[in-house]
């Protein structure tokens, strides 16, 4: 399989995945309305309206299925790296050495730098851009070795 029909099928999976995760959150907003509309409707209800305890268990499950939404994205970004050919595991290495890095450093400017690049990697696996993903990762890197100067 070349590079590029492996990129292809790495973005059709993570397609698919994304979308069953904004089915979802689409599930656990619909859910959400569905019991806020409950709340409101209890003070002409009375005792036919819905529980505080009927109420708890709808919010845990809405929550839930946000995680699990959560989780699915996050497994449809790795089907994009996977793509691209960048090991899960020094993706992986290189947030762990952003952290540490946050975890030892005061300077704040630092911070927000590294922080700034997780959100920029973020947006470009969201953007399904494997250029984007590749020069964010560089970019992170450098930054690094930057901080590792100080």
């Amino acid at each position: 399989m070349s590079e590029r029909e492996r990129r292809e099928a790495a973005l059709s999976s993570a397609i698919r995945v994304e979308q069953l995760g904004d089915s979802l959150s689409q599930a656990a907003t619909a859910l959400h309305d569905a019991v806020m509309r409950a709340i409101r409707k209890r003070a002409s209800l009375g005792e036919a309206g819905i529980t505080q305890a009927q109420a708890q268990t709808v919010f845990a499950l809405e929550v839930a299925l946000r995680q699990q939404a959560n989780a699915l994205y996050a497994d449809a970004a790795g089907h994009i790296i996977m793509g691209l050919g960048t090991a899960q595991r020094q993706l992986s290495g290189l947030l762990d050495a952003v952290r540490q890095r946050i975890a030892r450093h005061d300077k704040v400017s630092d911070w927000i730098s590294l922080a700034t690049s997780l959100l920029n990697l973020g947006r470009a696996v969201l953007a399904r851009s494997a250029e984007r993903i590749l020069s964010t990762l560089a970019t992170v890197h450098e930054r690094l070795q930057d901080m590792a100067g100080d």
